[in-house]
Protein backbone atom coordinates (compact mmCIF):
# COMPACT_ATOMS: atom_id res chain seq x y z
CA UNK A 1 0.00 0.00 0.00
CA UNK A 2 1.07 3.80 -0.80
CA UNK A 3 0.25 6.42 1.72
CA UNK A 4 0.76 9.99 0.18
CA UNK A 5 0.18 12.47 2.91
CA UNK A 6 -0.13 16.46 2.04
CA UNK A 7 -0.13 19.86 3.52
CA UNK A 8 -2.46 21.17 1.90
CA UNK A 9 -6.23 19.84 1.80
CA UNK A 10 -6.88 21.10 -1.27
CA UNK A 11 -3.71 18.69 -3.13
CA UNK A 12 -5.19 16.39 -0.93
CA UNK A 13 -8.78 16.35 -2.60
CA UNK A 14 -7.72 17.36 -6.10
CA UNK A 15 -5.58 14.65 -6.13
CA UNK A 16 -7.95 11.72 -4.58
CA UNK A 17 -10.47 12.69 -7.39
CA UNK A 18 -8.13 11.90 -10.30
CA UNK A 19 -6.75 9.13 -9.31
CA UNK A 20 -10.19 7.39 -8.62
CA UNK A 21 -11.44 9.18 -12.20
CA UNK A 22 -8.24 7.16 -13.48
CA UNK A 23 -8.90 3.86 -11.77
CA UNK A 24 -12.46 3.72 -12.63
CA UNK A 25 -11.38 4.61 -16.51
CA UNK A 26 -9.07 1.82 -16.52
CA UNK A 27 -11.02 -0.86 -14.28
CA UNK A 28 -12.37 -3.11 -17.27
CA UNK A 29 -8.20 -2.87 -18.55
CA UNK A 30 -7.69 -5.06 -15.99
CA UNK A 31 -5.52 -1.58 -13.87
CA UNK A 32 -6.58 -3.56 -10.44
CA UNK A 33 -6.18 -0.51 -8.42
CA UNK A 34 -7.87 1.17 -5.24
CA UNK A 35 -7.98 4.70 -3.80
CA UNK A 36 -9.31 5.99 -0.27
CA UNK A 37 -8.99 9.49 1.28
CA UNK A 38 -8.23 8.89 4.81
CA UNK A 39 -9.73 12.55 6.15
CA UNK A 40 -8.13 15.65 4.27
CA UNK A 41 -4.39 14.58 4.45
CA UNK A 42 -3.68 11.45 3.26
CA UNK A 43 -4.25 9.54 0.32
CA UNK A 44 -4.04 5.35 0.80
CA UNK A 45 -3.60 3.55 -2.52
CA UNK A 46 -3.62 -0.67 -3.07
CA UNK A 47 -2.77 -2.17 -6.27
CA UNK A 48 -4.58 -5.43 -6.39
CA UNK A 49 -3.71 -6.85 -9.89
CA UNK A 50 -1.52 -9.61 -9.07
CA UNK A 51 -0.76 -10.41 -12.64
CA UNK A 52 0.86 -7.41 -13.65
CA UNK A 53 4.04 -6.18 -12.43
CA UNK A 54 3.13 -2.92 -10.32
CA UNK A 55 6.09 -1.13 -12.06
CA UNK A 56 4.50 -2.29 -15.32
CA UNK A 57 1.34 -0.79 -14.63
CA UNK A 58 -0.11 1.68 -11.75
CA UNK A 59 3.63 2.73 -11.33
CA UNK A 60 3.90 4.99 -14.65
CA UNK A 61 0.36 6.07 -14.05
CA UNK A 62 0.41 7.12 -10.43
CA UNK A 63 4.05 9.28 -11.56
CA UNK A 64 2.30 10.86 -14.60
CA UNK A 65 -1.35 11.65 -12.78
CA UNK A 66 1.11 13.38 -9.94
CA UNK A 67 3.10 14.93 -13.03
CA UNK A 68 0.19 16.27 -14.17
CA UNK A 69 -0.84 17.75 -11.25
CA UNK A 70 2.23 19.90 -10.60
CA UNK A 71 2.22 21.26 -13.72
CA UNK A 72 -1.17 22.55 -13.45
CA UNK A 73 -1.14 23.34 -9.74
CA UNK A 74 2.26 24.66 -8.98
CA UNK A 75 4.41 25.83 -12.41
CA UNK A 76 2.63 29.52 -12.73
CA UNK A 77 2.99 30.33 -9.18
CA UNK A 78 6.85 29.09 -8.96
CA UNK A 79 7.32 30.87 -12.44
CA UNK A 80 5.51 33.98 -10.79
CA UNK A 81 7.94 33.82 -7.60
CA UNK A 82 11.00 33.30 -9.76
CA UNK A 83 10.53 35.78 -12.51
CA UNK A 84 9.45 38.42 -9.18
CA UNK A 85 12.32 36.98 -6.16
CA UNK A 86 15.14 36.45 -8.57
CA UNK A 87 14.61 38.97 -11.42
CA UNK A 88 12.67 41.67 -9.35
CA UNK A 89 9.91 42.35 -11.89
CA UNK A 90 7.42 43.40 -9.51
CA UNK A 91 5.01 45.08 -11.97
CA UNK A 92 1.81 42.73 -12.25
CA UNK A 93 1.42 43.57 -16.16
CA UNK A 94 4.80 42.95 -16.53
CA UNK A 95 4.85 39.66 -14.52
CA UNK A 96 1.97 38.08 -16.76
CA UNK A 97 3.41 38.99 -19.85
CA UNK A 98 6.94 37.34 -18.88
CA UNK A 99 4.43 33.90 -17.84
CA UNK A 100 2.37 33.95 -20.82
CA UNK A 101 6.37 33.42 -22.61
CA UNK A 102 7.59 31.34 -20.05
CA UNK A 103 4.37 29.10 -20.69
CA UNK A 104 4.87 29.27 -24.41
CA UNK A 105 8.44 27.98 -24.42
CA UNK A 106 7.51 25.35 -22.07
CA UNK A 107 4.63 24.42 -24.33
CA UNK A 108 6.95 23.93 -26.90
CA UNK A 109 4.63 26.72 -28.93
CA UNK A 110 8.10 29.02 -29.66
CA UNK A 111 8.31 27.80 -33.13
CA UNK A 112 11.02 31.21 -33.30
CA UNK A 113 12.69 29.31 -30.85
CA UNK A 114 12.86 25.29 -31.55
CA UNK A 115 16.15 24.37 -30.34
CA UNK A 116 15.29 25.12 -26.46
CA UNK A 117 12.81 22.54 -27.04
CA UNK A 118 14.94 19.48 -25.90
CA UNK A 119 16.01 21.63 -23.04
CA UNK A 120 12.48 22.12 -21.33
CA UNK A 121 10.51 19.23 -21.43
CA UNK A 122 9.31 19.50 -17.75
CA UNK A 123 6.71 16.28 -17.83
CA UNK A 124 10.44 14.15 -18.01
CA UNK A 125 12.08 16.07 -15.27
CA UNK A 126 9.26 15.45 -12.51
CA UNK A 127 8.11 12.51 -13.83
CA UNK A 128 11.08 11.00 -13.39
CA UNK A 129 11.67 12.21 -10.03
CA UNK A 130 8.59 10.85 -9.05
CA UNK A 131 9.27 7.47 -10.79
CA UNK A 132 12.50 6.93 -8.49
CA UNK A 133 10.65 7.69 -5.40
CA UNK A 134 7.39 6.02 -5.52
CA UNK A 135 7.63 1.85 -4.38
CA UNK A 136 4.69 -0.08 -3.76
CA UNK A 137 4.83 0.17 -0.25
CA UNK A 138 5.95 3.27 1.10
CA UNK A 139 5.00 6.72 2.85
CA UNK A 140 5.58 9.41 -0.05
CA UNK A 141 5.37 12.74 1.80
CA UNK A 142 3.90 14.91 -1.08
CA UNK A 143 5.67 18.59 0.22
CA UNK A 144 8.69 17.77 0.91
CA UNK A 145 8.88 16.16 -2.24
CA UNK A 146 8.55 19.26 -4.02
CA UNK A 147 10.68 21.10 -2.13
CA UNK A 148 13.59 18.74 -2.17
CA UNK A 149 13.33 16.28 -5.35
CA UNK A 150 12.01 18.66 -8.06
CA UNK A 151 15.79 20.85 -8.01
CA UNK A 152 16.43 20.15 -11.87
CA UNK A 153 12.91 20.84 -12.49
CA UNK A 154 13.45 24.42 -10.45
CA UNK A 155 16.63 25.26 -12.38
CA UNK A 156 15.00 24.99 -15.89
CA UNK A 157 12.19 26.72 -14.46
CA UNK A 158 14.74 29.10 -13.77
CA UNK A 159 16.68 29.12 -17.02
CA UNK A 160 13.27 29.09 -19.18
CA UNK A 161 12.17 32.48 -17.17
CA UNK A 162 15.59 34.18 -18.06
CA UNK A 163 14.80 33.59 -21.64
CA UNK A 164 11.79 34.54 -21.30
CA UNK A 165 12.70 37.77 -20.29
CA UNK A 166 15.42 38.21 -22.82
CA UNK A 167 12.10 37.31 -25.32
CA UNK A 168 10.35 40.28 -23.22
CA UNK A 169 12.94 42.85 -23.21
CA UNK A 170 13.26 41.85 -27.26
CA UNK A 171 9.59 42.35 -27.77
CA UNK A 172 9.27 45.84 -25.74
CA UNK A 173 12.53 47.40 -27.76
CA UNK A 174 10.85 45.99 -30.96
CA UNK A 175 7.22 48.00 -30.42
CA UNK A 176 9.06 50.94 -29.23
CA UNK A 177 10.89 50.63 -32.50
CA UNK A 178 7.66 50.59 -34.08
CA UNK A 179 5.93 53.28 -32.56
CA UNK A 180 9.26 55.47 -33.42
CA UNK A 181 8.67 54.66 -36.82
CA UNK A 182 5.71 55.12 -37.06
CA UNK A 183 6.01 59.04 -35.72
CA UNK A 184 9.15 59.39 -38.49
CA UNK A 185 6.65 58.64 -41.23
CA UNK A 186 4.14 60.54 -39.90
CA UNK A 187 6.00 63.81 -39.28
CA UNK A 188 9.02 63.83 -42.21
CA UNK A 189 8.03 64.85 -45.39
CA UNK A 190 7.86 61.89 -47.87
CA UNK A 191 11.07 61.23 -50.97
CA UNK A 192 8.84 59.06 -52.60
CA UNK A 193 5.21 58.85 -53.27
CA UNK A 194 4.74 55.39 -53.70
CA UNK A 195 6.95 52.38 -53.12
CA UNK A 196 6.35 49.21 -54.60
CA UNK A 197 8.27 45.91 -52.13
CA UNK A 198 8.60 42.66 -53.69
CA UNK A 199 8.97 39.67 -51.87
CA UNK A 200 10.41 36.83 -53.46
CA UNK A 201 12.57 35.27 -51.31
CA UNK A 202 14.39 38.53 -51.05
CA UNK A 203 12.99 41.72 -50.62
CA UNK A 204 13.63 44.28 -53.24
CA UNK A 205 12.16 47.81 -53.82
CA UNK A 206 10.97 49.94 -57.04
CA UNK A 207 9.86 53.55 -57.38
CA UNK A 208 6.45 54.52 -58.54
CA UNK A 209 6.95 54.01 -62.22
CA UNK A 210 8.07 50.58 -61.05
CA UNK A 211 11.82 50.93 -61.80
CA UNK A 212 13.70 48.97 -59.66
CA UNK A 213 16.00 51.03 -57.20
CA UNK A 214 19.28 50.04 -57.00
CA UNK A 215 20.99 49.26 -54.01
CA UNK A 216 23.41 52.27 -54.04
CA UNK A 217 20.07 53.95 -54.43
CA UNK A 218 18.50 52.70 -51.59
CA UNK A 219 21.44 53.16 -49.41
CA UNK A 220 21.57 56.65 -50.05
CA UNK A 221 18.14 57.96 -48.80
CA UNK A 222 19.01 55.37 -45.70
CA UNK A 223 19.60 57.71 -41.98
CA UNK A 224 21.72 56.44 -39.97
CA UNK A 225 19.97 56.99 -36.91
CA UNK A 226 17.11 54.70 -38.00
CA UNK A 227 19.79 51.56 -38.84
CA UNK A 228 18.41 48.77 -35.62
CA UNK A 229 18.71 45.89 -38.36
CA UNK A 230 22.50 45.84 -36.71
CA UNK A 231 23.09 41.54 -37.30
CA UNK A 232 22.66 42.30 -40.98
CA UNK A 233 24.61 43.89 -43.79
CA UNK A 234 23.64 47.08 -45.02
CA UNK A 235 22.77 45.67 -48.38
CA UNK A 236 19.99 43.21 -46.77
CA UNK A 237 18.26 46.01 -44.48
CA UNK A 238 14.90 46.30 -45.22
CA UNK A 239 12.60 48.66 -42.54
CA UNK A 240 15.52 51.42 -41.78
CA UNK A 241 15.85 52.01 -45.52
CA UNK A 242 12.41 52.04 -46.40
CA UNK A 243 11.40 54.03 -43.41
CA UNK A 244 14.36 56.58 -44.80
CA UNK A 245 12.37 56.94 -47.68
CA UNK A 246 9.48 58.10 -46.36
CA UNK A 247 6.76 56.86 -48.69
CA UNK A 248 3.09 57.80 -48.40
CA UNK A 249 2.28 54.49 -49.71
CA UNK A 250 3.84 51.24 -49.73
CA UNK A 251 2.71 48.28 -52.29
CA UNK A 252 3.90 44.69 -50.76
CA UNK A 253 4.14 41.60 -52.89
CA UNK A 254 4.09 38.90 -51.27
CA UNK A 255 2.66 35.24 -50.72
CA UNK A 256 3.69 34.97 -46.59
CA UNK A 257 1.80 38.02 -45.24
CA UNK A 258 2.85 36.42 -41.75
CA UNK A 259 6.26 37.08 -42.68
CA UNK A 260 8.26 38.90 -40.17
CA UNK A 261 10.06 42.15 -42.65
CA UNK A 262 6.06 42.49 -44.54
CA UNK A 263 4.11 42.42 -40.03
CA UNK A 264 6.79 45.15 -39.22
CA UNK A 265 6.04 47.24 -42.84
CA UNK A 266 2.29 46.76 -41.50
CA UNK A 267 2.78 47.61 -38.01
CA UNK A 268 4.67 50.69 -39.26
CA UNK A 269 2.66 52.20 -42.03
CA UNK A 270 -0.63 50.95 -40.92
CA UNK A 271 -3.39 52.28 -43.73
CA UNK A 272 -0.16 53.33 -46.02
CA UNK A 273 0.53 50.01 -46.88
CA UNK A 274 -1.17 47.95 -49.08
CA UNK A 275 -0.64 44.12 -49.21
CA UNK A 276 -1.12 42.16 -52.73
CA UNK A 277 -0.41 38.28 -53.08
CA UNK A 278 3.01 37.99 -55.68
CA UNK A 279 1.68 36.94 -58.14
CA UNK A 280 0.05 40.72 -58.69
CA UNK A 281 3.57 41.71 -59.31
CA UNK A 282 3.80 40.06 -62.07
CA UNK A 283 0.91 41.95 -63.82
CA UNK A 284 2.10 45.33 -62.93
CA UNK A 285 5.74 44.22 -64.09
CA UNK A 286 3.95 43.39 -67.62
CA UNK A 287 1.99 46.95 -67.44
Amino acid sequence: MIAIHFEEERDCKQLYELLREYIERYADLGLGGKVESNGVETILLDYTNKQVSFYDSFHPLLSSVLTEHVIKTREDDWLLDIIESMFYFTDEEEQQQILMIARSILEGDRNDLPSLVPFFNRYAYIYEAFANSLEEETNFYYDPFLTFRLRDYGEMLIDCVEIAIDEYMLEQEYQNMIEDFRQYVQTKPSKYNEIYVVHDGTFSFYDQHFRKLAKDEVLFHLQEELIFEHSIELEEMVISPLVSMVPNIVHVFSDQPDHGVVVTIQAIFQERMKLYPYHHYEKKRLE
